[in-house]
Parts: C-alpha cells; sequence; structure tokens
C-alpha cells in the first residue's frame, strides 16, 4: 500500500479538480506527485462520472459561431464556403478553405454546381411568347419539319437520306 499524501495537500488537489484542470496542469503545481496518484485521487473524490475530454486537436470554429454560420447560409447572407473563409478572417481565425468545405459538408451543405440557364432578355421572352401562342396549335408532326439548334447551319438530311431532328 502506498503512502497517503497530505491533508493540505489532498484539499487543493480536490479543489484544482472541481476547478477542472487536468492531470498534467496539477503534476505541474505537484511534481512529486505521480500521475497515477493524482488519477487515483481523482476518482476518490470525484468518482467514475467525470467525462474525459474528447480526444484529438479542438475545433477552431465554436458552436456559436457555427451556428450563425449555418443561419446566415441559409438565409443567403454568407456566400458558400469563400463567405465563410471571409467572415472568420474578420474573427480573427485563419483557416484554409479545404477545412471549411470539410465542415459545411459535415453539417450537411452539400457542394451543388448552379444550373446554367441562358439570359433572355424582357423584350426577347414577350417575342417568344407571341411566337409560342402563334404555334401552339401544330401537332408533333408539324414539329418535326423544323431543326432548332443553336448552330448557323443544321444538317437536316445525312449522306443515306435519313432525318436528323
Amino acid at each position: 500500500m502506498t503512502r497517503p499524501i497530505p491533508q493540505e495537500v489532498q484539499g487543493s488537489v480536490k479543489t484544482l479538480f472541481n476547478q477542472g484542470c487536468s492531470l498534467r496542469a496539477i503534476q505541474k503545481i505537484f511534481p512529486d506527485l505521480s500521475f497515477s496518484v493524482l488519477s487515483r485521487y481523482r476518482k476518490k473524490f470525484l468518482g467514475h462520472s467525470k467525462k474525459h475530454a474528447k480526444p484529438g486537436r479542438r475545433s477552431k470554429i465554436t458552436t456559436q459561431n457555427m451556428n450563425y454560420i449555418e443561419r446566415n447560409l441559409r438565409n443567403g447572407n454568407l456566400d458558400g464556403p469563400k463567405g465563410v473563409q471571409c467572415y472568420h478572417a474578420h474573427m480573427g481565425v485563419q483557416m484554409i478553405l479545404r477545412n471549411i468545405q470539410y465542415i459545411l459538408k459535415r453539417k450537411g451543405f452539400k457542394a451543388k454546381r448552379k444550373i446554367k440557364t441562358n439570359f433572355v432578355s424582357a423584350e426577347n421572352r414577350k417575342k417568344r411568347l407571341v411566337w409560342a401562342k402563334r404555334h401552339r396549335h401544330l401537332t408533333a408532326d408539324d414539329w418535326r419539319k423544323w431543326g432548332f439548334s443553336n448552330e448557323s447551319r443544321v444538317n437536316m438530311w445525312g449522306s443515306d437520306g435519313e432525318s436528323f431532328y
């Protein structure tokens, strides 16, 4: 059996454990106490209900900041990972874009390509609508007579005489 440590040391160690100090921090204060002795006294004072911190590196983004980022991404105030990176730089936290993308992906923000549509001016939209209303009575066979393309020349008849539309 190991010899017990003095009562005043036990009291100060107990207060340090209640404040949430780590074993390493307490061992720096009391270098003559080993980690095994300190962990034994931690179990004695606090019991087994003490939750240990999650292993690994702590996140640079706090939960409050993450909630703020999520809300602003959904509202459209932040423009994707680049906007989040600018927000963090403003807050004084430097993060590379890849890490921000990884965090956003974990939170459920998946990257999607923007669906590109051709620009149609208001004047051209009116002309298209008039044209469509004028030709809405045509059947599918009538529509096959024309070839629609964005090219200036359309080859409707191949070398074998087949029509391509």
